[in-house]
C-alpha cells in the first residue's frame, strides 16, 4: 500500500508541473541547456529548451545561459514561454593573439584547472536513463542427428527457428532521485521514481506460444523426476534441472525482482559511468587525463559549441592499443564541454572450442553544462557497446531419472548447432534538477524502495507515466 501511495504522490507531482520553453527573443528558436536557479534549486533546460516547474514556493528564479543575457524571473510574472536577449560575444586575449596554444599546453591547463573548474560537491539530482539493447540474430543452423522423442524432429526444430524473431529491440525508461559525490564512489543514495519496460507485444505472444509448444511437449514425453545431461564434445560437460518442472516458492522468492534490489542495480550502473569512469579524488581516471604522456594530441582550432569558442582537442594512443576521440575545452577557463571517445580494441575478446564472444565499446560521450554555480557539471551521457557471440558445437542432450534404477537414460537428443548473433546496447543519461547539499541532508535521506519497472506497449503509455522524459520527445540523438 505504502508503494502505490509513494506513486501516487510522484505522479501528482509530476502532473501539477509546468511546462515551460526558453526562447531566443531576436530568432524566436529555443535555447537548449539553459539554467534556472531560485535560490535553493537549479534545473537545466533540455536540448528543445523545455523544463519543468514545480515549485509554487518561490520569490524568483534567475535564468541564465552562456551566450545570453542573464534574467530574473518574478514569480508573479511565470509564463509557459520565457525569452532571453543574446550578448555579443567578447573576443578574448587568447583569441585575438598571435599565439596558438598547443594541444599539450591546453590539457596540462585542463588537469590545473579541474578542481577549480568543477563541482565535486554532494548534491541531488533528477536523472533520466535510456537504455536500448538491439539484437540481430544471424544465423541459426540446427541439424537433427538422432531423437527419441517423435515429436522434436528436424522439421519441427526448422518451423521453430522461423518463428523466433531474428530482430529485437528492448527498451527502458528509469527515472530516479539520486543523492551523489560528484568527487568520488563514497556517498551515494538512489530513490527510483518511475520505471517502464517497452514491450513488443507480437514478439512477446511469438515466444509465449513457442514456450507452451515445447513445455507441453516435455510434459508429455519427460518423467517428472528426471534431469538432464548436456554433452558438448569431449570438454563440456553439464547438468541441469527439468526446465518442465515448476519452481517452488522458496526459488521464487529468491528469484524475484524487488524494488531495492532493481534501485541497487541502476545505482551501480549510473556510478560505473557518472564517477568511477571520471573521477577519483577529484582527478580525472579517464586514461588520456590521467595518463596523456600514451597519447597524441592534436589542437584542431576554435568551434563554437553551445555559442561558447572552445578547443577541440583530438587524441589517439601512441600504440593505438586504447582509445581515440575528441575533447571540446573552453577557451577562456579550460573546463570540459565534450568528451567523446571510442576503443581501438576489444574491451573482451574469447575464440575457443567453437565458442566466441568479442565486445567493443562503440562510443563513450559526457557533456558538461556550467551549472548556476559556475561550476561544470554532468549533463549527458550516452555510452554504446557492440558484442558478437556465437557457438558452432555438436550438442547432446540426455535425460536421465532419479528413481529409475538400473540403466536411467530415458530419452537423447544430438545436434549440431551453428548459431550467431549480434548486440547493440546503448544507454542515455541525462541529469535535470541540480541541488547543493550538506552531509547532514545526505546523512537524513532515508530511502523507500517501492518501484519495479512496469511492462507498457507504446511510448504514448510511457509518456503518461514519465512526461517529462526527455527521449520521449526525440531530442536524444
Amino acid at each position: 500500500m505504502r508503494g502505490i501511495l509513494l506513486l501516487i504522490v510522484a505522479f501528482s507531482s509530476l502532473v501539477k508541473a509546468q511546462q515551460i520553453i526558453i526562447i531566443d527573443s531576436i530568432t524566436r528558436e529555443p535555447i537548449p541547456h539553459a539554467s534556472i536557479y531560485d535560490g535553493k534549486t537549479g534545473v537545466i533546460a533540455n536540448s528543445a529548451g523545455v523544463f519543468y516547474w514545480d515549485n509554487a514556493d518561490f520569490d524568483h528564479f534567475t535564468l541564465s545561459c552562456l551566450g545570453y543575457k542573464s534574467k530574473i524571473i518574478p514569480a508573479t510574472k511565470l509564463n509557459d514561454t520565457l525569452y532571453m536577449l543574446p550578448k555579443a560575444v567578447e573576443l578574448l586575449p587568447v583569441m585575438v593573439s598571435n599565439r596558438i596554444l598547443t594541444a599539450e599546453e591546453i590539457m596540462d591547463s585542463v588537469k590545473v584547472n579541474t578542481q577549480r573548474n568543477v563541482d565535486f560537491g554532494l548534491s541531488s539530482s533528477e536523472v533520466f536513463v535510456h537504455a536500448i539493447d538491439l539484437v540481430d540474430i544471424q544465423k541459426t543452423d540446427i541439424e537433427i542427428k538422432k531423437s527419441t522423442i517423435p515429436e522434436l524432429d528436424q522439421s519441427f526444430v526448422d518451423e521453430i527457428l522461423t518463428q523466433v524473431p531474428k530482430n529485437e529491440r528492448d527498451e527502458s525508461f528509469v527515472k530516479s532521485k539520486w543523492f551523489r559525490d560528484g568527487g568520488g564512489m563514497k556517498y551515494h543514495k538512489l530513490q527510483v521514481l518511475q520505471a517502464a519496460i517497452l514491450r513488443d507485444s507480437l514478439i512477446d505472444n511469438q515466444f509465449d506460444s513457442m514456450e507452451k509448444t515445447i513445455n507441453k511437449i516435455l510434459k508429455k514425453r519427460v518423467k517428472k523426476d528426471s534431469y538432464f545431461k548436456v554433452k558438448s564434445g569431449p570438454l563440456i560437460t553439464t547438468k541441469i534441472d527439468n526446465p518442465s518442472k515448476e519452481m517452488d516458492s522458496v526459488e521464487q522468492a529468491k528469484s524475484k525482482l524487488t524494488p531495492k534490489k532493481y534501485a541497487a542495480s541502476q545505482l551501480g550502473n549510473l556510478q560505473r559511468l557518472a564517477t568511477k569512469n571520471l573521477f577519483e579524488d577529484k582527478n580525472w581516471v579517464l586514461p588520456f587525463l590521467a595518463n596523456p604522456k600514451k597519447y597524441n594530441f592534436l589542437n584542431e582550432g576554435i568551434e563554437y559549441h553551445l555559442s561558447v569558442p572552445v578547443y577541440k582537442i583530438r587524441f589517439s594512443s601512441k600504440k593505438r592499443k586504447d582509445y581515440n576521440g575528441y575533447l571540446l575545452v573552453n577557451l577562456e577557463d579550460f573546463g570540459v564541454h565534450k568528451i567523446m571517445y571510442q576503443s581501438n580494441k576489444h574491451e573482451a575478446r574469447i575464440k575457443l572450442f567453437g565458442l566466441f564472444f568479442e565486445e567493443k565499446l562503440n562510443n563513450r560521450t559526457y557533456t558538461f553544462l556550467k551549472d548556476h554555480l559556475g561550476k561544470y557539471t554532468l549533463y549527458h551521457m550516452y555510452e554504446e557497446f557492440q558484442q558478437f557471440a556465437g557457438i558452432k558445437r555438436p550438442f547432446k542432450i540426455i535425460e536421465k531419472n532419479k528413481i529409475v534404477k538400473g540403466r536411467n537414460r530415458q530419452n537423447v537428443l544430438s545436434m549440431d548447432v551453428n548459431f550467431r548473433v549480434k548486440e547493440t546496447s546503448s544507454k542515455s543519461v541525462y541529469f535535470n534538477s541540480f541541488t547543493p547539499i550538506s552531509k547532514v541532508e545526505f546523512d537524513a535521506f532515508s530511502l523507500e524502495h517501492s518501484v519495479i519497472p512496469k511492462n507498457l506497449f507504446s511510448k504514448n503509455e510511457i509518456k503518461k507515466l514519465i512526461p517529462d522524459f526527455p527521449t520521449i520527445h526525440s531530442e536524444m540523438k
